[in-house]
């Protein structure tokens, strides 16, 4: 099934024409079953393609032991694998106090910040999260209940362009796989995942 797995996403990659040969891509890692899928996944298709890959973590300063368990994990992973690795540390629940935001909604700002900061730096054209097919059911019906217009309930998309100047695409490869999917993929690839 593992094959399988790959191969869906790599049809879905081609079908959306989502990675070019060339790309520079940050890719979000939080260490969980989703983002370290994604990584492999694209660490295995840039031994066919020509892509960078960086990986950027962020530690929201919410979990305390666990968080710094989880940045020593991912930047172990990436070592292992050759894969640039960037960290980030917050104070998340003080960003969303001083801000007036919630915590999820100041988690996604430095979230993507920081991948925005990656991007300049090493001179990247996308950035590649780990949103998969159950994430997107998720999307529409909280957008249906919260009562989305017709372009609120298509979901999210397998890319868009990022809240910056128009040169960086957030691209979403797993959108085409399920959890259950993503969980027996690492298992018969024998990674685990925090």
């Amino acid at each position: 099934m593992n094959e399988n797995v790959y191969e869906k996403v790599l049809s879905f990659i081609s079908d959306n024409n989502l990675i070019e040969d060339g790309d520079r891509i940050v890719v979000g890692v939080s260490g969980g079953a989703d983002s370290v899928s994604l990584l492999h996944l694209l660490h295995r298709l840039s031994r066919e393609i020509k892509i960078l890959l960086v990986a950027v973590h962020i530690n929201h300063g919410i979990r305390g032991e666990e968080a710094d368990l989880d940045e020593v994990f991912v930047r172990n992973l990436c070592n292992g694998w050759g894969i640039e690795f960037c960290s980030f540390s917050y104070d998340v629940k003080k960003i969303a106090y001083d801000e007036n935001l919630s915590e999820e909604e100041a988690g996604r700002k430095v979230r993507y910040q920081a991948f925005y900061d990656v991007c300049k730096k090493y001179g990247c054209n996308k950035i590649a999260v780990a949103h998969n097919k159950n994430d997107n059911a998720e999307t529409f019906l909280f957008n249906l209940f919260r009562g989305s217009g017709i372009k609120g309930l298509a979901g999210m998309q397998p890319k868009r362009p990022a809240a910056d100047d128009g040169h960086i695409e957030i691209i979403r490869p797993l959108l085409c796989v399920e959890r259950k999917e993503i969980e027996t993929y690492l298992c018969q690839e024998g990674i685990s995942f925090r």
